[in-house]
């Protein structure tokens, strides 16, 4: 879509709000983070979960694309090549998502019609012809771009620890030169304690923002994984570093370019530095001082801006939903501008761009879907400008307010088995300044209406929920929560008849041979059929069931992580993993005990108001958490009142430890607990159905889901047997879907609620999301919102009934999936975690001591011999993950079979062959 302008664009997203950007548009290629502008090009960087990233040069006036250079991490041909079938149309028009006209479809019946009209009126403006891109290799793009003179732009490298300067001129991106810096030790008592990168790949110095001095000669640039700012002379190439502080994210000029401004994301605050003498002149906080034992999550303070006329600079605490103005002459905070949608709004806002200009400042708000803007004399909202799904960044140039937003209109279904964590094409949107005075009044009563935030609106909902709420605590006094891994709705459910329209059964990979309990348990209770994951991958996913919300810090980095770009997971499950190479499977399960040592440390991913354990604990609702990770103050540490409700004998992640083993300890523990000792909630982490692909020596995907299914219903079928079921509600979902495809939204996954007060065999056709579950488990239990998304979600309702069953659960079906490995060869070693883990155990000394004879010998049977390559199997890309399962568990003909549906049913409802962004970089 080259420039489009007069066709209104709206879009539902999975969270349930609206997106409607006003403007100019076109699409972007996935993840755009950052953008600049040179006389007539803007430069636009994609940041997203692919083997390549790209930047990307628009016409400024017309937004039309110019030119791509795509940074390749291999070796790839020295020549431009076309990114398949991307044509003038930038955005992804999904056929059930949304279309010119506005609607949101559902059935696919009208699926063809739909997509045909929005296609039809979007040919006028469209360029049908694609632009070559010319791709270079051994090279990564991250979060830095700045605009230099003549026409040179200059881009981070992230993981090739590179800044690449380059000027596209004819229709073609050329590489002029490329500054490579290097890691920069800092001091063992700052956050993060250590190097947190992959250290199997190497010391990066992670160059992730960039800006040019005023004098022209030089370039600085924060290194995240380094906690160094570095200045490059342009013409030689002669580097200087300096320590800037705890992950540095961005740097920018300020006091006429006499000061440099580093906001640094592990401690609350900026650094200031004197440009010339390149030294530190102090720290300002933007937020609460932090120190080792903080547990209150941190501020992240993200990008900045100068103030006109005056010392000051403008930081965005994307986390606290707050812009500060810092002096940085006399290094105090003077200002804060409250960056709230409504009175008293909880955080979700996330503030992550800013300019200024015409005594203007704006903000984009990445939770809102807008840019909200502001007097800069003042202070005082002037209103809000609706953007595309998540804005990323800012530039105001010639009279018009340039933005980037990562996830463009949202997903769609993904027919053509496309990655949910790729797929979305972004936005760059031009806004007219001179529209302000005429349009910013509606704008800003639209975008507070497309997020729910109207007064209205927030009226509505809370009087529906009150309705609801005191039906609950009548008779809800405990609640579980039941979390398993990666699944689509269509993947589990697809061959369930009772779902009619909602399943597709030519998207099932797993069905009632696999999961006969979950089949007979959507019969007999709630089944949400138009249910949505709010995040993309498990980095998000578990943000979102825990805690309302995932942070900017998140959103930006999983994608570097998906991408095996050097960096190391430092959120949700998985967040306490070593940092040191180890042996195939040696991460502890069981780490609650850890100190930091070589670990990883979660703090700096954590959402503002923390989980759903810190409310409880804090609202003295009892609660026992079985292998979910719960937050950990700064130096790593959890703290001894929430692990008193860890269940310490229950593993987290691993996959040697089946689902089976994991229930069994945990009615063990609750049969232990009888009575009031009964926590009033539980949170089970059952997460064998995330299978482990074709990996040697593990179980197959189809005994992984059968084992799981089976797990989960002997565990819901012992709380039916409990005293405490009488008012007891049990919610079981996934927490992402990125391992198969949908029909509907490559984000439904499936969602049932069990209990006495359910009504039976109802199907919940609403949209409904995670955030939904965590509303209502809020509503019952007493506790505060956490984030603006959970404060306006509303509380599950038409499941309950007032005429409630106190019989347990239908009895378990047996497992009819017989046990079964992936074939191939293993190490012994895999063979006995294999075999501890069968008997519920990892695999110790203390346990191979058991199982060993007085002569030595190993008491187990040892069979096939195996080699093992080390690989992180909790993030699988969901095409891969697709691939494997399907092969693994009904053949390579039924996968074959499966993608030509795929391509017929793409041909007759009018879609193109899935791009070379949404499919994970393969050249056509």
């Amino acid at each position: 879509m080259n420039g489009v302008k007069a066709i209104p664009l709206k879009a539902i997203l999975p969270t349930g709000r609206t997106v409607a950007p006003v403007g100019r548009l076109n699409g972007t290629p996935n993840l755009p983070t950052m953008l600049a502008i040179r006389g007539n090009q803007v430069a636009v960087l994609a940041n997203g979960a692919t083997p390549f990233q790209t930047l990307t040069f628009y016409d400024a006036e017309t937004l039309k694309p110019i030119d791509r250079l795509a940074a390749f991490s291999k070796v790839v041909p020295n020549q431009p090549v076309a990114l398949a079938t991307r044509g003038g149309s930038g955005i992804a028009l999904n056929p059930l998502h949304t279309g010119a006209s506005g609607t949101v479809y559902v059935p696919k019946e009208d699926a063809a019609q739909k997509i045909a009209q929005a296609k039809a009126t979007l040919a006028a403006e469209s360029n049908p012809t694609a632009s070559p891109t010319t791709l270079l290799s051994h090279s990564d793009f991250f979060q830095g771009l700045t605009a230099g003179p003549d026409g040179v732009f200059y881009a981070t490298g992230g993981d090739s620890d590179k800044v690449i300067a380059l000027r596209s001129k004819d229709g073609k991106a050329r590489v002029i030169r490329q500054y490579l810096l290097q890691w920069q030790s800092f001091p063992r008592n700052q956050y993060p304690y250590q190097y947190q990168g992959d250290q199997q790949k190497r010391y990066l110095f992670y160059p992730d923002s960039v800006v040019i001095g005023p004098d022209k000669h030089h370039l600085y640039v924060t290194g995240m994984l380094a906690n160094s700012l570095a200045r490059i002379d342009i013409a030689s190439g002669k580097t200087d570093y300096v320590n800037a502080g705890p992950y540095p994210f961005a740097v920018a000029l300020a006091d006429q370019g006499r000061r440099l401004v580093v906001s640094d994301w592990g401690s609350n605050g900026v650094t200031v530095l004197d440009r010339q003498t390149f030294r530190v002149l102090g720290h300002v906080a933007t937020g609460h001082a932090v120190g080792p034992s903080t547990v209150a999550a941190g501020v992240h303070p993200s990008a900045m801006v100068a103030v006109p006329d005056s010392p000051d600079v403008f930081v965005a605490d994307a986390n606290i939903d707050k812009v500060v103005e810092v002096n940085t002459q006399t290094l105090q905070p003077v200002r804060i501008i409250n960056d709230n949608p409504y009175r008293n709004a909880p955080p979700g806002s996330y503030p992550d761009g800013l300019a200024v200009a015409g005594g203007k400042l704006f903000v984009a708000n990445a939770g809102n879907n807008d840019v909200a803007v502001y007097n800069v004399h003042t202070g005082q909202r002037l209103g809000l400008i609706p953007t595309a799904w998540y804005p990323t960044a800012l530039v105001v140039n010639d009279g018009a307010l340039y933005v980037t937003c990562a996830k463009g209109l949202g997903s769609g279904p993904n027919l053509q088995w496309q990655y949910i964590g790729n797929m979305m094409h972004g936005v760059l949107q031009k806004v007219e300044l001179s529209e302000l005075p005429t349009h910013l009044a509606q704008w800003t009563q639209d975008a507070l209406h497309n997020d729910g935030f109207a007064l209205s609106q927030r009226t509505a909902q809370h009087t529906q929920d009150v309705q609801t709420t005191v039906f609950l605590k009548k008779h809800i006094r405990y609640v579980v929560f039941i979390l398993r891994e990666n699944k689509t709705f269509d993947e589990d459910l697809g061959d369930y008849p009772a779902a009619g329209k909602w399943a597709d059964p030519h998207f099932d990979l797993y069905n009632q041979k696999e999961l006969p309990n979950l089949y007979q348990l959507a019969h007999h209770y709630a089944l949400f059929v138009n249910f949505m994951a709010d995040g993309e991958v498990t980095a998000q996913g578990h943000q979102w069931v825990d805690g309302a919300s995932d942070s900017d810090v998140v959103q930006r980095l999983w994608p570097e992580y998906y991408s095996n770009r050097g960096l190391l997971w430092n959120a949700g499950p998985g967040g306490s993993a070593s940092l040191k190479p180890k042996a195939p499977g040696a991460h502890n399960p069981y780490h609650y005990d850890e100190k930091l040592g070589d670990f990883t440390n979660p703090w700096i991913s954590y959402p503002e108001r923390l989980y759903l354990f810190n409310d409880l604990l804090q609202s003295h609702v009892s609660f026992e958490d079985f292998g979910e990770d719960i937050t950990r103050a700064r130096d790593g540490v959890i703290r001894s009142a929430l692990k008193a409700h860890v269940a310490r004998s229950y593993p987290s992640w691993d996959r040697m430890i089946l689902d089976s083993d994991r229930a069994k300890l945990a009615i063990d523990w609750l049969q232990k607990h009888p009575g009031a000792k009964f926590p009033h909630f539980v949170y089970i982490w059952l997460p064998d159905d995330h299978t482990a692909g074709l990996a040697p020596c593990y179980y197959t995907p189809d005994y992984y889901v059968a084992n799981s299914d089976d797990a989960t219903a002997k565990f819901i079928h012992y709380l039916s047997t409990t005293p405490q079921w009488k008012h007891m509600v049990v919610f079981l979902t996934e927490d992402d879907a990125q391992s198969g495809a949908d029909h509907i939204n490559a984000h439904r996954t499936l969602a049932l609620a069990l209990g006495p007060w359910i009504k039976k065999g109802i199907l919940a056709t609403g949209l409904y999301s995670q955030v939904n579950i965590v509303k209502t488990i809020e509503a019952a239990l007493g506790l505060p919102p956490m984030s603006q998304w959970d404060e306006n979600a509303a509380v599950l309702s038409g499941i309950w009934t007032r005429h409630p069953r106190f019989a347990p659960t239908p009895k378990v079906i047996p497992i009819q999936v017989p046990v079964a490995f992936n074939s191939g060869k293993c190490a012994d070693r895999m063979l006995l975690r294999r075999e501890a883990g069968a008997t519920g155990h990892i695999l110790t000394p203390a346990w191979l001591k058991a199982h060993t004879d007085p002569h030595g010998q190993h008491l187990a049977f040892i069979g096939q011999q195996h080699t093992y390559t080390p690989t992180s199997l909790l993030k699988v890309g969901g095409p891969e993950q697709l691939k494997q399962e399907w092969i693994a568990s009904k053949g390579v003909k039924s996968y074959d079979r499966f993608t030509d549906y795929l391509r017929h049913y793409a041909q007759a409802h009018g879609l193109t062959i899935a791009s070379y962004e949404a499919n994970e970089g393969k050249l056509h």
